[in-house]
């Protein structure tokens, strides 16, 4: 199995909620993962899976019991040649086939997307929706980055009740990693010293745990109404952050967020030529940066 190949298998396990705790390698390319999600009570499930190309029964299955008993988790075999009555058995395909792909639920294709978004992020409910403005704020941001980077995105929900966490990432394509949190206040959001404590903690958490597979975090993205700080207070804040973890913040206005999205979709095969890095260095993330990407990449004849 290459690296790639298990990069894309994380990958999977992280968009589906799960967390990886631990990523133990071992010769014969056997690699077990040790990895745990929550249920709505907050209980951890966890399982300890080998993934292995082995043809016959090896010692390494016996690590796998031993692994398993010793992280209290379910022991899974992954593995296209073996079949076992040790422990539950799949082939990779059929693994991956319980998950299945990127889901979208058609969320940006309302056509009053930033409308919507600006009342979400000024703690306001629309018309026609139910739920929570700071709930609901969530779920169109996942979409809205998901669309824009084309790329996988969990929105971590409920788990942030029982760990520090993101509201959520995006598995940036180029070997990055975004972080994003969405703030729904009525009057704007002002960036604390406390919030420059937690993103720290999040990048440095999710570098230790996913970087080697992923790449490291390029920016924290923040979404909300409107920002209460001046743009070069943000970019203090900005530098707070940077040298905490060598990590950016970006501020995205949600109604800007909305624009974006809104401009893409006349045309979203350009998405994948826009540079994304030199829209989101900017501190305040308007438009007209990507507008900017996108003269560039016409100019160039790039797409």
């Amino acid at each position: 199995m290459t690296i790639t190949d298990f990069s894309k298998i994380i990958i999977t396990l992280v968009i589906n909620g799960f967390h990886i705790r631990q990523v133990e390698r071992f010769a014969g390319n056997n690699s077990i993962v040790h990895i745990y999600k929550y249920d709505k009570l907050g209980a951890e499930i966890r399982y300890t899976i080998l993934f292995s190309e082995d043809k016959a029964e090896t010692a390494i299955l016996e690590t796998l019991q031993k692994m398993s008993k010793s992280h209290n988790g379910h022991a899974i075999l992954i593995n296209d040649h073996l079949k076992t009555d040790k422990t539950k058995c799949y082939s990779l395909k059929s693994f991956l086939d319980i998950f299945g792909g990127i889901v979208n639920t058609g969320l940006i294709l309302i056509p009053n997307l930033s409308d919507v978004l600006d009342k979400l992020g000024h703690n306001k409910l629309p018309p026609d929706l139910k739920g929570e403005p700071e709930d609901l704020l969530e779920y169109y941001s996942t979409e809205c980055l998901q669309y824009i980077f084309e790329s996988p995105t969990r929105r971590y929900g409920s788990d942030r009740l029982f760990e520090k966490l993101p509201d959520g990432i995006v598995i940036c394509k180029n070997r990055y990693m975004v972080l994003f949190d969405s703030k729904a206040y009525k009057d704007g959001f002002g960036i604390e010293s406390e919030n420059i404590n937690s993103f720290s903690y999040y990048v440095n958490e999710f570098n230790n745990r996913y970087s080697s597979y992923f790449g490291n975090i390029f920016s924290v993205i923040i979404v909300s109404g409107h920002f209460t700080d001046s743009e070069k207070s943000i970019e203090n804040r900005s530098d707070e952050l940077y040298n905490l973890c060598n990590c950016k913040i970006s501020c995205i206005p949600a109604r800007e967020l909305g624009d974006i999205v809104q401009l893409l979709k006349v045309n979203p095969e350009i998405r994948g030529s826009i540079n994304w890095k030199n829209v989101f260095s900017n501190t305040l993330i308007q438009l007209k940066y990507v507008e900017k990407e996108i003269k560039r990449i016409q100019k160039d004849k790039l797409h």
